[in-house]
């Protein structure tokens, strides 16, 4: 049982506040998720809210809020080469000039940098320009990049899927593979199980744009008999660090964490089992390791201490005969890919 006790809900506009009305009080991070779009991204933020399990207040904003439908048009009908697909508060996905957008983004970010937030959540993967902001920033396509940089080695093999902006709808879809020596696209599909298709020689999946859902992931799964990484849930790992050091600076410690992420235990079951089996503690510990968690945060989330952490982990990566996490992951992905 939740030892705060319940919770409400309460909707003021693009802001939605979890109240704790039993049990004590206690603050919580205060969030600005910014989108290139209009606000509220209803098909995005509640899954990422989800996975954090509610830990934090936050309010939504969009780079084109507060146009008018003429102004948007008038952006989305010039025929600029350079050009970025988004979604606007009722539904519909627009192609819109990305000098206009990416100027409007700054200014909101800037602006969002002198509103006291404690982290700023960029909801895109396709704008890579950087900012230079005083409050934490969650830059979407740069966890992204760093979340691939990490995993491209040796031969392992990325399947990545991204929506075609030219298809101006979220259901057509690119498809290429990419390993440490190379990139090379592998085609175009209007529906995912076509694009799934062409992934078969990957040996992990990133379905790459924030519009992707955990369901649609749990749909290439099946399709794909491969572990899947979603956008958003990256992002999710990305904003739990930064919520993890913003607890050990004010001692106010997120409760709720999310469980380990799909694919996890799929790529941990691919590893040989060691000459000495693991414990339950050390299995635990592992996946926690394998889902980029820092020892601090796997001690909370198991209520151990951060010394226990680092002995469970030290007996892991003995007993597995492995130098880091990283070279776990890799070994799993290319023993999985083996095996299949």
């Amino acid at each position: 049982m939740n030892p705060y006790g319940r919770v409400t809900v309460a909707d003021h506009g693009h802001a939605r506040r979890i109240i704790e009305c039993h049990g004590p009080r206690r603050s919580k991070p205060r969030i600005a998720f910014a989108t290139i779009g209009q606000a509220p991204r209803t098909d995005v933020v509640p899954d990422i809210l989800g996975m954090l399990d509610g830990v934090a207040d936050y309010r939504e904003f969009g780079a084109l809020d507060g146009l008018t439908a003429a102004e948007i048009a008038s952006q989305t009908e010039r025929g600029s080469e350079r050009r970025l697909y988004t979604r606007l508060r009722d539904g519909r996905h627009i192609e819109a000039d990305t000098g206009f957008v990416v100027g409007r983004l700054t200014a909101l970010l800037q602006r969002l940098d002198g509103l006291g937030f404690d982290l700023i959540v960029l909801l895109t993967t396709g704008v890579f320009q950087s900012f230079s902001l005083r409050t934490p920033l969650v830059h979407g396509q740069r966890a992204v990049d760093t979340w691939i940089d990490a995993l491209v080695v040796g031969d392992c093999r990325i399947g990545v899927i991204y929506p075609l902006a030219k298809q101006a709808e979220i259901d057509g879809h690119g498809t290429l593979i990419q390993n440490a020596h190379a990139v090379a696209a592998t085609g175009e599909a209007a529906r995912l199980a076509d694009a799934a298709a062409q992934l078969g020689a990957a040996d992990l999946i990133l379905m790459h744009s924030v519009g992707y859902s955990e369901e649609n992931a749990r749909c290439m799964a099946v399709a794909t008999g491969k572990p899947v990484v979603t956008a958003r849930r990256i992002i999710v790992g990305a904003m739990r660090l930064h919520l993890s050091e913003l607890g050990a600076a004010t001692g106010v410690v997120p409760t709720g964490l999310p469980s380990v992420s799909p694919g996890t235990k799929e790529l941990i079951d691919c590893l040989p089992p060691p000459s000495v089996p693991l414990t339950p503690r050390e299995r635990q510990v592992l996946a926690c390791v394998m889902d980029g968690e820092p020892n601090k945060v796997i001690a909370r989330r198991l209520g151990i201490s951060h010394r226990t952490v680092e002995i469970h982990r030290g007996r892991v990566m003995n007993k597995l005969e492995a130098g880091s996490p990283a070279e776990l992951i890799r070994r799993a992905l290319l023993l999985g890919a083996a095996d299949g």
